[in-house]
């Protein structure tokens, strides 16, 4: 039981790194130096920009919660040479949640004065699991430990998704209202979709209890059902042939779908004479409505079991000795009463939420944003395979200008854990992490995560807008109600 659970262990920890092929780089959310990472909060932050174009050729995001498993000796100023991962004790609900991103080639152009666009492409994962309440100890050495640690917990149950992606997305946003008291723009983000990998698994009843196992005490599983299916391209890893030709295998058994994201953002100018300084922004979004679309392997089953006599040591012997995958469907055989496979394909959808976001203007380069996240999968696909978004609540004090910003993000996830990270910007260069003490402490680093981003954007003697205080920049006034922008003279050349 000891090997089982560190094998369960390594493989969910797995899932969270080997994922990392990073959409949540809350340091920057509702900031004008955003850009085209902004178009991923709100799809229509990308109008009200003061430069005409910004790229981000990458950007890469690690984010994980969790109290299943402890990520020992390791430290992001203090990595150790002996990292080791244990489950952890106790009697609770478990739960894991990850998500991860790469984006490549991200970029934003401002159209006219009153439109933009941005487009990209991006590698995204997210885990998801939860458990009912389970107990553990460091002495559990087989099944019959665990059954008779969680007799009080029984019905046992457990449900876990996966689903990885490729997109390639393009926004367009405009303004729709403008008058003296603000400015009123609103985005759409369409997405085509690329499924690479999905997962499940549904275990539901599993109810136990005591009863003489080659007469000795032991425990005995009365009732459960169980599902599990995953995406037919992964099989092509573990089929013949070369490199390129799993590869090959792998990507026909992908599918394309689409997703939207729309947005809208309110702009209260501040009395300034540059068209750009705002006294407050708000935002609105509805992210991430699609799903992605997996045919299902072979060897995914769905199963009753209800036979007489399943106990610990019948399970015990049954599923020890797995090699892989391919091997589950045959020993779930001996100890379900019924069993089926599982044809055609399933959908797992995105994280689907509404996310509401302030941004005030404090004084000269200091800014407090707030990010509240609503999440909405829940609601609207019902007895349906989603993924969870972790983020809740998040407040973000910053300094910024163009070439430097300083962040302090403060958050509650949705397992009411508050994280307090930390982000720099200095030039093209954002680098953060989302909970301070995946630094310090040593056995942190399964709560947090960090981010890194490289944004360019035209050369100051290029940027016609400028920034908060700048001379010789462009600027606007409102004469009857329109807005009419002109250029000052510098006073002197620097």
């Amino acid at each position: 039981m000891k090997k089982t659970g560190s094998l369960v262990s390594g493989f969910i920890l797995l899932l969270i790194f080997y994922s990392l092929q990073a959409q949540d780089y809350r340091a920057i959310h509702g900031s004008s130096y955003a850009g085209a990472l902004g178009a991923a909060n709100n799809p229509a932050s990308i109008v009200h920009v003061p430069f005409k174009w910004d790229v981000t050729p990458l950007a890469v995001q690690l984010k994980q919660s969790t109290n299943l498993l402890t990520i020992n000796n390791f430290s992001l100023l203090s990595p150790g040479s002996n990292v080791t991962v244990t489950a952890n004790t106790g009697n609770e609900r478990r739960f894991l949640m990850s998500n991860q991103d790469i984006k490549i080639l991200n970029a934003r152009i401002r159209l006219n004065e009153k439109s933009a666009i941005a487009f990209g492409a991006s590698v995204r994962s997210y885990v998801s699991v939860k458990t009912s309440k389970l107990n553990w100890l460091d002495t559990v050495a087989n099944v019959r430990d665990f059954m008779r640690l969680n007799m009080s917990n029984s019905p046992l149950s457990a449900d876990i998704r996966t689903n990885g992606w490729a997109e390639v997305y393009g926004s367009y946003a405009r303004t729709v209202l403008e008058n003296d008291n603000g400015i009123l723009y609103a985005g759409i983000t369409v997405k085509v979709n690329r499924g690479l990998a999905g997962s499940y698994l549904t275990a539901a009843g599993f109810y136990q209890a005591p009863g003489t196992v080659h007469n000795q005490p032991g425990f005995l599983l009365s009732n459960g059902l169980l599902e599990y299916g995953y995406s037919s391209s992964l099989d092509a890893w573990d089929s013949s042939g070369t490199s390129a030709e799993q590869r090959k295998l792998f990507l026909k058994k992908t599918y394309s779908t689409i997703a939207i994201s729309i947005g809208a953002e309110y702009i209260i100018p501040a009395e300034s004479e540059n068209f750009y300084d705002y006294d407050l922004k708000v935002g609105a979004s509805l992210l991430d409505l699609g799903f992605n679309n997996f045919q299902y392997s072979n060897n995914s089953r769905s199963a009753v079991l209800n036979r007489s006599n399943i106990s610990d040591s019948l399970i015990q012997a049954t599923f020890e000795n797995l090699q892989n995958a391919g091997d589950v469907p045959d020993s779930l055989q001996q100890i379900a009463g019924s069993v089926a496979v599982l044809n055609g394909n399933f959908k797992v959808f995105q994280p689907a939420r509404l996310v509401i976001n302030a941004d005030k203007h404090i004084a000269g380069n200091f800014f407090i944003n707030g990010d509240l996240t609503i999440p909405l999968s829940a609601v609207f696909v019902k007895q349906q395979l989603f993924v969870r978004d972790m983020n809740l609540l998040t407040l973000t004090p910053r300094f910024e200008t163009r070439l430097f910003g300083f962040y302090l993000p403060a958050s509650l996830n949705t397992e009411m854990q508050f994280w307090l990270g930390g982000a720099l910007k200095a030039g093209p260069l954002l680098l953060g992490i989302h909970n301070w003490t995946n630094v310090f402490s040593k056995n942190k680093s399964q709560n947090g995560g960090a981010y890194l981003a490289l944004t360019f954007r035209p050369g100051r003697k290029h940027d016609e807008d400028g920034e908060r205080g700048g001379e010789g920049r462009l600027k606007s006034k409102r004469i009857g109600g329109k807005k009419v922008r002109q250029y000052d003279c510098p006073a002197r050349v620097m």
